[in-house]
């Protein structure tokens, strides 16, 4: 078994002219905390879609736990041990909480064919439903329709279907973007709990939770690694300094 959860070699995504990635290089070990920052246009949001397999790069290769997975499309990554939350939710917003966990589990598993019964009434199910809201803290919200949670509460509700598919890798898009200090703690804490079999990468614009939770900091600067080491060493890097408070839109 490879030693490595995901890797990226001599990336480039390219639209026409435009360059989003140039020659990205990434090695994330299995079971680390990997955080990609840098300012916005840095390529982060294209280097996540090239990891996950929502776009093929242009050059180089991705690899998933020792498999070559560059011309991989998302869904097949995802048997692999893939999952990957976005910016913006996608929840089954009129379903409660609990529907919304049953239907992610069932696509993973032999319940996925019984179409002619109720969800909940399948064993494995629910107990893999009820296990996940407990452990996310969400058992006493099992019932309400999705609309009716905080924006707080269906971000972790996200990670929380993300984790229902049991990835070995889990990407993490900006999962703190817009909330309260509050919600974003107790966010941040339970994704400090997951067990260490789970490699985490993810893009984060708080520094504090980037100190809570990165082992390593991965830094883009238009399209390319401007730096990569520990969150301590890369707060004092003046590169890093020079241009994190570039502006633009984020590719």
């Amino acid at each position: 078994m490879s030693d490595m959860a995901l890797v990226a070699r001599g990336v480039e995504a390219r639209f026409g002219s435009f360059v989003a990635n140039q020659d990205v290089c990434l090695e994330v070990p299995v079971g680390e905390r990997r955080v990609l920052i840098g300012p916005n246009g840095a390529g982060k949001s294209t280097l996540f879609n090239v990891l996950a397999g929502q776009l093929r790069p242009s050059r180089g290769t991705v690899e998933l736990l020792g498999h070559d997975v560059t011309r991989m499309p998302a869904y097949r990554r995802a048997r692999r041990g893939l999952a990957r939350t976005f910016q913006l939710n996608n929840l089954f917003n009129e379903l409660t909480v609990r529907q919304n966990i049953e239907i992610t589990l069932a696509s993973r598993g032999a319940a996925r064919a019984v179409f002619w019964r109720d969800l909940g009434s399948v064993r494995d199910i629910r107990a893999g439903s009820d296990a996940l809201l407990d452990a996310w803290e969400f058992s006493d919200l099992a019932d309400l329709p999705v609309t009716e949670l905080s924006y707080g509460q269906q971000r972790v509700m996200e990670i929380v279907l993300a984790m229902s598919t049991q990835p070995r890798v889990l990407l993490l898009d900006e999962p703190t973007a817009g909330l309260a200090a509050a919600d974003a703690a107790r966010l941040t804490r339970l994704v400090a709990e997951l067990p260490r079999d789970i490699t985490i990468v993810m893009i984060e614009h708080d520094m504090d939770v980037v100190f809570a939770l990165a082992d390593q900091v991965t830094v883009l600067h238009q399209g390319k690694v401007l730096a990569d080491d520990t969150p301590e060493r890369v707060a004092v890097d003046s590169g890093v300094l020079q241009v994190y408070l570039g502006g633009g839109e984020d590719a």
